[in-house]
């Protein structure tokens, strides 16, 4: 379930937040895909008369032994309709393998989610997590007002935090809860409409109250239909992100970069060059001039030559901004006759997704 604030000041943290709990949707989409497959599996092996096996607990996968075993099962059982159950969990078997493999892919890009516990609810959980990212307790409620909060929790969601440069946004999946959200939504939904019938049916007992229950429950029906509304705005959201999923993967593992002379790049306003520290961005720091990109899944290594910006020779790289530090994040080598420049990147998590400008001198 998408929490993400609307009144983000930067379109492109909302993007990037937004794609990053399309990812946790997904992973909980498939997730319960799983769950339903394997309980598919144990049905039929219990309609099967085989009681002896059981998928794995936590993986719901069938080890090697156990699909051995199965498939001497189907070649010695004479009762077509059980060879079909014990078929099918076979099948089931490999689906469910495959969907833990995307699974596995989808948790290595995503930040660890929070376990809710019993009695946790999704506000305690959020303001935990922005006190823990130094956010002041005034500013965490300021940004948990502008997000979607579950009323309701379960044990055994799990909550995806994204905090990115002052934006926060939140997903929650069911995890090992027995309940998926929107099923707990839809009962909490279900109780409201229930307790709106009551008032209903009280109203026309009580006409002294009629107006405070009309009052109830016009507000539950706004309610109503703005949840709605909000689920199709996640629908097409979703949709929206699908489409540009390889795309987003590239972008959050790919280092954004221009390399440039470091008087031009301070002429365009892209850097400063102060005189007693270090460079650092300039007032036309912008997302249009960063047009190389590197993809740290690949390689690790830009090779600078003094022909590209305009020089006859490097004398000096500068990194930018200061924060990426030479020896601890990249190594740098210029070759002797100064023609060319190679940046080892030593440290690629720093640099995911990450703004740099390559500053050379002569």
């Amino acid at each position: 379930m998408l929490t993400v604030s609307p009144a983000c000041k930067k379109t492109g943290e909302d993007k990037e937040i937004n794609e990053l709990s399309q990812k946790a949707a997904e992973l909980d989409k498939m997730s319960q895909k799983a769950n339903v497959a394997g309980s598919e599996q144990t049905r039929n092996l219990k309609a099967a008369g085989v009681n002896d096996i059981r998928p794995n607990a936590e993986t719901l996968q069938l080890t090697p032994e156990q699909k051995s075993a199965l498939e001497e099962r189907i070649k010695a059982e004479k009762n077509s309709s059980y060879q079909a159950l014990l078929q099918e969990v076979l099948d089931k078997d490999k689906e469910i393998k495959d969907l833990n493999e995307k699974i596995a892919k989808l948790r290595s890009v995503l930040p660890k989610p929070d376990i809710a516990k019993a009695n946790d609810s999704h506000y305690g959980m959020a303001m935990r997590f922005l006190k823990r990212k130094g956010v002041s307790e005034e500013k965490a409620k300021q940004l948990i007002s502008r997000v979607l909060i579950m009323d309701k929790m379960a044990a055994g969601f799990e909550v995806y935090h994204f905090y990115n440069n002052g934006v926060y946004g939140s997903w929650v999946s069911q995890g090992k809860a027995h309940i998926s959200p929107t099923e707990l939504q839809a009962e909490e939904k279900a109780k409201i409409e229930g307790e709106r019938d009551v008032a209903q049916a009280d109203s026309a007992k009580k006409t002294e109250e009629l107006t405070d229950l009309s009052a109830q429950k016009a507000k539950l029906l706004a309610d109503i239909e703005g949840l709605q509304g909000e689920k199709t705005k996640m629908i097409k959201e979703l949709e929206s992100l699908n489409s540009s999923n390889e795309a987003a993967k590239a972008k959050l593992n790919s280092l954004h970069y221009v390399v440039g002379d470091r008087k031009a790049l301070e002429k365009d306003g892209v850097v400063v060059v102060p005189i007693f520290a270090k460079d650092r961005a300039g007032s036309n720091w912008a997302d249009g001039v960063f047009t190389k990109s590197l993809d740290l899944r690949s390689t690790d290594t830009i090779t600078i030559t003094a022909a590209e910006v305009g020089l006859k020779k490097i004398g000096k790289v500068s990194v930018i901004p200061g924060s990426i530090e030479r020896d601890k994040h990249f190594t740098l080598t210029i070759a002797e006759d100064k023609s060319t420049a190679v940046i080892k990147l030593i440290n690629k998590e720093r640099f995911k997704n990450e703004k740099v400008v390559f500053a050379v001198t002569d």
